[in-house]
């Protein structure tokens, strides 16, 4: 899309419609909805970027949480009473 031109008014209504059904944020919507009448497509491109970034950091840091996360009650629970077991066993 050049610079004097505008996005075509039924792509982007489908794209909207496909991200509302795919539980988009507000923000990431006020951005789709916005391009080309308030935000130029450099500024919905820079929206879309620092979006795409901070949704990643953030799933990131919850994989990593996950991952050295050693606080599991379900988990815990589950081995504490498998441990009484075998020591009622084991005496």
């Amino acid at each position: 899309m050049n610079e004097n031109s505008e996005p075509n008014p039924k792509v982007k209504q489908e794209l909207y419609r496909t991200l509302v059904l795919l539980g988009a944020d507000n923000g990431l919507l006020g951005t789709v909805g916005s391009w080309g009448d308030s935000l130029s497509d450099e500024d919905v491109l820079a929206n879309l970027q620092g979006w795409n970034e901070a949704t990643l950091r953030q799933l990131t840091q919850r994989i990593e949480h996950c991952g050295t996360s050693s606080h599991h009650p379900s988990r815990n629970q589950g081995e504490a009473a498998r441990m009484s077991l075998e020591e009622r066993k084991a005496s």
